[in-house]
């Protein structure tokens, strides 16, 4: 039960508008469940452009559970952000459409009130190269397929780079213009890597890969220029 209070390159452009929705919820057993038996409401928000977007789910009564699917099926979850009851999801939703939240409980046990919060920042500007690991690519000393992509950074503002996969486990390698490396798997999703904010300006490098050896598929690497809010 729920009320509501309140590669291919694509260039999108930075506004400065932001939106905060706050929803009031309980958690009953006439509510629909999970597989594995645990009750969910469901909310939906609707992403223009590219934003972050944070959804945060607080409870007094039990252990919350998030969930939170894009327009394409990707999902992200998380259960213990602040404690056992508030989960949050941070995100940058470069999907326009309808997102998809469940307002969950980790377990079948407990019932209850809680509030959601979804908070959808200011639009980024996002360039998104779509590739393909396959045979034709260089081969790691492991085994591994991977894609190198330069980007050019003409001021130092924040950057996030993000991989979506598809159809394989990607691993996310991230070098500064100064030679700094940061490394990540997965982001809330065995689908997606994230690494950022980072700072720098000059040339960065970016190589895509996968988890296991031999893995392959296609995937969307995300150059993400944070905005800055006064």
């Amino acid at each position: 039960m729920k009320a509501l209070i309140a590669a291919v390159a694509l260039i999108l452009p930075v506004v400065a508008a932001q939106a905060q929705t706050t929803f009031t919820g309980t958690l009953s057993s006439s509510d629909p469940a999970r597989s594995g038996g645990e009750r969910y409401d469901q909310h939906t928000f609707e992403v223009v452009g590219s934003r972050k977007v944070t959804v945060r789910m607080e409870s007094d009564a039990f252990d919350t559970y998030l969930v939170v699917r894009s327009p394409s099926g990707m999902e992200t979850v998380n259960d213990d952000f602040d404690g056992q009851r508030v989960s949050q999801v941070e995100l940058w939703a470069t999907e326009p459409g309808t997102w998809v939240v469940w307002a969950s409980q980790y377990s079948s046990e407990g019932e209850g009130a809680y509030t959601l919060l979804i908070d959808k920042g200011a639009e980024a500007q996002v360039e998104v190269r779509q590739g393909r690991l396959d045979y034709a690519d260089t081969v790691a000393l492991k085994g591994e397929f991977f894609d190198t992509h330069a980007w050019d950074s003409a001021s130092d503002g924040q950057f996030i780079f993000e991989l979506v996969s598809f159809g394989f486990d990607g691993y996310l390698v991230v070098t500064s213009p100064t030679g700094e490396i940061w490394r990540n798997d997965d982001a809330g999703s065995t689908q997606l890597s994230r690494i950022g904010p980072v700072t720098g300006t000059g040339k960065w490098r970016i190589d895509v890969t996968s988890v296991s050896a031999g893995e392959s598929g296609a995937y969307d690497l995300r150059l993400i220029v944070v905005p800055q809010v006064d």
